[in-house]
Order: C-alpha cells, then sequence, then structure tokens
C-alpha cells in the first residue's frame, strides 16, 4: 500500500545530516571556536558527542513513525486501530454494533461478542448510499446491515410551530444480519426481493423472525422508496468441504502444523461466506501455500464455486492432511 509522502519516514544518515548540520551553523553564529570543535568531534564516530546525537536521531525516527502511524489511523484506507475504526465510523453516527449479548448468568461472565473491524468499516463505506433519494442496491443492503438504528421521526403541528420528535430504540438489540442483497428481478416493476444471510445459524439460514424484523424496518416510510414493494428472503446455502493434503517433504523449511493450516482453512471459508461470494480454487491454494510446504494438492472443491445474488457458500468440513513424502 502506497504511503503519501506526506508520512514518509527520513533516512537515518540524510536526518542525522541535518541535525548536525543544524547544530554547527547554530553555535557558528554564536562561538565559531566552538563549532569547530563540534563539527571536528562530529567527524569522529567513536566521539561521545557524535554516539549521542546518532542516539537521539533513532529516537526521532521511532517518533516519527509513530506519528505517521496514528495520522495515517485517521483514513479509511489505512485505518487498522478499534478505537480508531470507531472514530472514524461515527462520522456516519455508526457504533460498533453487538452481535450477542454480555451473559453475566454464567461464571466466569461471558464478554459480549462485537462486531469487528472490517464489518464495520463495510458499513462505513456503504453509509452514504443511505442519503440516496432513489431505492439503490446498496442503500438497501446499508440498512439491512444497521438493522433498527435509525430513530423514528415524528412530525406533529401546533400553532405557529412545527415540531420534529426523534424516538430512538430504548434498547439496542443484536443484529443477526451479516449481508443482505436486493434485486430487482423484474426490470422497472418495483418489486423489489431482499436475500438475507443470518449469524443464527452457521449456513447463514434466517428465521422467520428475523426476516419479519428485517422486512418491518426497511418498509418504514423514510427508508423505503414509494415506489418500490419490498419482499425479504433467507439466503440460501451452496454447502462445500475444503479437503486438502500438504507435503512438507520431511524438511524443517517446509514444516507446517496442522491446526495452523486448518485455521487458515477455516479464516478463508468465513471471508468467502457471503452472499454471491466465490470460492476460487486458486486463491485457496494460495492461502495454503503461504503456510510454506512444498506441495499442495486440493482435493475438495473440485471445481470453483459462484453463487448466484441469493446465495451464499457455506463450508461444512475442513480436512487437512500433513504429510512428510
Amino acid at each position: 500500500m502506497n504511503i503519501p509522502n506526506a508520512f514518509q519516514v527520513p533516512e537515518f544518515e540524510s536526518l542525522l545530516g541535518e541535525y548536525k548540520q543544524h547544530a554547527i551553523d547554530y553555535l557558528t553564529q554564536k562561538d565559531p571556536d566552538k563549532a569547530a570543535e563540534v563539527a571536528e568531534a562530529f567527524a569522529n564516530e567513536s566521539e561521545l558527542l557524535a554516539q549521542i546525537t546518532q542516539a537521539f536521531v533513532l529516537k526521532r525516527i521511532a517518533e516519527i513513525r509513530e506519528q505517521n502511524y496514528w495520522a495515517l489511523q485517521m483514513f479509511r484506507k489505512f485505518v487498522t486501530e478499534s478505537d480508531m475504526v470507531d472514530l472514524l465510523a461515527l462520522q456516519y453516527n455508526l457504533k460498533r454494533q453487538v452481535l450477542e449479548p454480555e451473559d453475566t448468568s454464567v461464571f466466569p461472565p461471558k464478554p459480549a461478542v462485537m462486531e469487528s473491524n472490517d464489518d464495520l468499516l463495510r458499513r462505513f463505506d456503504l453509509a452514504p448510499y443511505q442519503f440516496h433519494t432513489t431505492g439503490t442496491r446498496m442503500g438497501y443492503k446499508f440498512h439491512s446491515l444497521t438493522l433498527d438504528e435509525r430513530p423514528i421521526i415524528k412530525i406533529d403541528s401546533e400553532p405557529d410551530a412545527v415540531v420534529m420528535r426523534y424516538e430512538f430504540p430504548k434498547e439496542r438489540q443484536p443484529n443477526p444480519v451479516k449481508d443482505a442483497e436486493p434485486r430487482m428481478l423484474e426490470p422497472n416493476s418495483g418489486k423489489v426481493d431482499i436475500a438475507i444471510l443470518s449469524r443464527e445459524n452457521p449456513d447463514g439460514h434466517a428465521s422467520p423472525e428475523l426476516l419479519d424484523r428485517v422486512s418491518r424496518y426497511l418498509n418504514r416510510d423514510d427508508i423505503a422508496q414509494g415506489s418500490d414493494d419490498l419482499a425479504v428472503k433467507s439466503a440460501m446455502p451452496v454447502s462445500y468441504r475444503i479437503v486438502a493434503t500438504l507435503f512438507t517433504g520431511g524438511e524443517p523449511a517446509h514444516d507446517v502444523q496442522q491446526p495452523d493450516a486448518e485455521a487458515a482453512a477455516w479464516q478463508f471459508a468465513e471471508s468467502a461466506h457471503r452472499l454471491s461470494g466465490n470460492v476460487d480454487r486458486l486463491k485457496l491454494g494460495e492461502v495454503l501455500y503461504a503456510l510454506n510446504p512444498k506441495r499442495v494438492i486440493l482435493t475438495e472443491p473440485a471445481a470453483d464455486i459462484a453463487c448466484n445474488w441469493d446465495e451464499a457458500p457455506f463450508c461444512t468440513e475442513v480436512i487437512i492432511d500433513v504429510r512428510t513424502e
């Protein structure tokens, strides 16, 4: 990822030269004799003054790196820290969602499961579409992923006044919507189908209760377009397995731990678990080769998987065999 020139870190030798020259120029104005002595000390790296100056320059470079890192966190392209992701999302009044509430009835207490940085940033990227005055796919996707967070707006007329009232939900309910995909299957008909991928079940199947909740929210007067007839349905899982054999050749340089390979495969499967998602054998092979085996044989899936708009690939099992052959 290219970093803007404003955030480039200077080279050590270049910055060291600038520090030395600045010190010499400053002393020349005050005491030319001392300036000459300092210049001579700088020229000899065994001198204590030269070594102290190098230490200060190293410290300064570390400070510049730290300052640049946190400055870049203010930009969507570079943000990675959770606190900064939360701060960035507030630009659209978005807050990190609670996926599973805290459970204090057990010991030790079970902490709440919160929305990941990637999912929150995804909603941040979709947020501008909420302001569109026509029903856009991305707009309906955003509202589905930000379920029940918009306040109910009421406008009442009084003598010589118009009162606008915002009613915010008293309790924030967990949002099980993992992904949403709208489509108008009949062009210019206004009939919009919205597929919902849920976190309620491992395969993404949405319950009738969730579908009803999404439908009620999206059909609000301040969300749905007057010309749109919205119908909400559950996503359809497309099941597959990941079966692979990794060969290390018995060489320490190519050693692969089976749990690490399985974790990498599951992580790949989770990232692909989206509506209209794809399972690319080449990308899956790259994930496994990143663990540095000598050879990988990918048995399943036997072919690439390309899902329709209302389908999501669902990995049912990961089988990794690590051999020393």
